[in-house]
């Protein structure tokens, strides 16, 4: 596997709408912990953080961006 985190941002414009800016790396760093809204782990299958809902879990998360991103998520989500 090559990216083994998925990092999410959201970035306010100016018209007071957000983009959405989605990563997948290797490693993290600290100012991506603290720029983002979400860390998914692929490799442990865990929420490294979640400031959209942290009652969900990493499977609630991934179908949650499966909906949202449909096919362009596949391509990086681990082989099972």
């Amino acid at each position: 596997m090559d990216n083994r985190y998925m990092i999410v941002k959201y970035i306010k414009k100016p018209d007071g709408k957000y983009d959405e800016v989605t990563e997948f790396k290797r490693h993290y760093r600290n100012t991506d912990l603290q720029m983002s809204k979400v860390i998914l782990d692929f490799e442990k299958k865990t929420v490294v953080k979640n400031g959209l809902n942290p009652d969900a879990g990493y499977d609630d998360m991934i179908e949650f961006y499966k909906r949202m991103l449909g096919g362009r998520l596949t391509p990086y989500l681990p082989k099972d």
